[in-house]
């Protein structure tokens, strides 16, 4: 069994790992009414919205408005699998729920209309 790894670690290699984060969650995108480079924007920004949230730096959703809802959904959706894969699997709970948190928080706030 793993021991995890402490939250401010976890999110220290989110930081660093950003590219590979991307490199991962664009292709969950691909096809919701974008293409790969929209994807890739897409999960780009929607990481820069979770992190943001994460640190409770306010406003971060303006930056990820305009994508079809699904992307919102597929993101969300596929965070804990993608946070897992990348940073892999000694995550703490607490890390993990913050920023499911924080990403739904944000989201919900990009979605909202205008």
């Amino acid at each position: 069994m793993n021991t995890p790894i402490p939250e401010a670690e976890a999110f220290g290699l989110l930081q660093s790992r950003r590219a590979a984060f991307k490199a991962s969650a664009t292709p969950f995108l691909v096809g919701v009414d974008i293409d790969t480079p929209t994807a890739a924007a897409a999960a780009d920004r929607l990481l820069d919205m979770t992190i943001a949230a994460y640190e409770g730096r306010p406003a971060a959703d303006a930056a990820a408005r305009g994508f079809p809802r699904a992307a919102y959904s597929l993101f969300g959706d596929n965070l804990v699998p993608l946070l897992k894969d990348v940073l892999g699997t000694s995550l703490p709970v607490a890390f993990l729920a913050r920023c499911v948190d924080s990403y739904w928080r944000s989201a919900t706030r990009a979605m909202a209309p205008q």
